[in-house]
């Protein structure tokens, strides 16, 4: 608005016609249109009521009215479409925010312990006093309250032990977490049978699952063992026979090799001996 305010004062605080805005002063100018603007959301009440009715018929003529309409035209879309939509978004985002900001922290009253900020789960299951009995006999913060006033009433030298660690941990403490320090967060007296039933099951479980691990690498070494045993078996068995059978090669190669005859100490071929016929009487009447 105060950007329209100055444009407003810059083109036409001497234009001389009977619908001018009351710009003689730039104050005056910026003053008026912020009235307008914020009071009615529109300037067009500083130019003419009827400015709607009052566009020129072609895009060249009166240059001046096509200025100021085509000004409120901007601050409209502006004003109307964009800012005033930025402002209700965050104002909704706010009180959104905030609802929800209430309801978790009526949650958390509702569901969680002030002191201890356990939930109320654990203790209508865990506990057979239930979580009403605990925030108002065990972890009421009236108590506690009650206990902050005795401790900033009375004087150090009355104090017992803890209220003295206590007192040293509130005033000196050098940020909230350690001037806190002394408040029984997620611890419960009457959570700590099961807390410690949990942590020894949990031991257990540790142990059998060791046991188990333990149990299966020693057979997997022992069956492992016995497979490599079997095959060094299979391989002196292999190696051996590979052994006898070069062994039995060789001795019959040998062998061989001596009974062979050489050609020198060959014996010479028998002749074939052919009959004379021609010496053998012949015998008549046969």
């Amino acid at each position: 608005i105060f950007i329209f305010g100055m444009a407003t004062y810059s083109l036409f605080r001497d234009h001389p016609d009977e619908f001018q805005p009351p710009c003689n002063t730039l104050y005056r100018c910026i003053g008026s249109a912020m009235v307008a603007g914020i009071g009615q959301g529109d300037i067009s009440v500083l130019f003419h009521e009827e400015i709607w009715l009052d566009v020129p018929n072609v895009f060249y003529e009166d240059s001046w009215k096509q200025m100021r309409t085509f000004m409120t035209l901007i601050f409209f879309m502006i004003w109307e479409y964009v800012l005033l939509n930025i402002f209700v978004g965050l104002i909704a985002s706010a009180f959104e925010g905030m609802r929800d900001d209430k309801d978790k922290v009526q949650e958390d009253s509702t569901t969680k312990c002030l002191i201890c900020s356990r939930d109320m789960y654990d203790f209508e299951r865990f506990t057979k006093t239930g979580f009403k009995h605990h925030v108002d006999f065990q972890h009421n913060p009236l108590s506690y309250v009650y206990y902050l006033h005795y401790l900033k009433n009375t004087k150090e030298t009355d104090f017992t032990g803890p209220d003295t660690v206590v007192s040293n941990k509130l005033n000196n403490g050098s940020n909230d977490e350690e001037r806190a320090s002394w408040l029984p967060i997620n611890r419960a007296l009457s959570l700590r049978w099961h807390e410690e039933e949990q942590h020894k099951e949990q031991l257990l479980e540790q142990q059998q699952v060791t046991h188990q691990v333990s149990t299966l690498f020693a057979r997997h070494k022992q069956e492992t063992d016995e497979q490599l045993s079997v095959m060094n078996d299979k391989i002196e068995s292999i190696n051996a026979n590979v052994e006898s059978m070069f062994a039995f090669l060789k001795q019959n190669l040998g062998n061989v090799a001596s009974e062979r005859p050489t050609t020198s100490h060959m014996a010479p071929r028998a002749r074939r001996i052919t009959p004379d016929l021609r010496n053998i009487p012949h015998r008549t009447g046969l």
